[in-house]
């Protein structure tokens, strides 16, 4: 896990282009959305975590456009760590919230849901930009995040972002040749 200063963090959160890729999702009827739901309950239960979220993070909120094991539609920035998969650019793995220096005392572990772990993929839009997060989170810590884990969070990922963009997004193995 990288630390990223606030201002950096803020700075990446108001990125125009970044808020424009978001607002183009919310212009679409998420609403009605209950695939993104159902990936979010079989990801939970892939991981046998109580709960997982599929995230848009703009300039003030995060809204769960798919979840799982959470009643909470939406969240201030500072009530969420999807934001910090946005901040640091790249995964995050947490693997026990309250031994973390930096995180130990963020809303969600010290209050409901009582957050231990959190691992975290950025959902990204076609042209890259960091829009969010799939992220599975459990009340006890993890004692370990595998490889294999982190593939099946990353295909997860690759999963709700192709339920969003559909044909917009290239096949995986061109992305990886870039």
């Amino acid at each position: 896990m990288t630390d990223a200063p606030a201002k950096a963090c803020c700075s990446i959160i108001a990125d125009q282009n970044r808020l424009e890729a978001v607002k183009a999702l919310f212009d679409q009827d998420l609403d009605q959305r209950e695939d993104l739901d159902s990936l979010a309950r079989l990801t939970a239960f892939a991981f046998k975590a109580p709960i997982c979220v599929i995230s848009l993070v703009s300039d003030s909120t995060v809204t769960f456009i798919g979840k799982f094991g959470l009643d909470a539609c939406e969240v201030a920035l500072d009530e969420s760590l999807c934001t910090q998969v946005v901040c640091r650019e790249g995964p995050v793995e947490i693997l026990n919230l309250s031994t973390d220096p930096e995180l130990c005392n963020h809303p969600v572990a010290v209050g409901p849901p009582y957050v231990r772990a959190y691992c975290g993929q950025p959902l990204l839009s076609p042209d890259g930009q960091n829009i969010g997060a799939v992220a599975i989170v459990d009340t006890a810590p993890f004692f370990r995040f595998t490889d294999e884990d982190r593939e099946a969070l990353k295909a997860a990922t690759e999963t709700a972002r192709r339920l969003l963009f559909g044909a917009a997004v290239p096949p995986a193995h061109l992305e990886a040749a870039e």
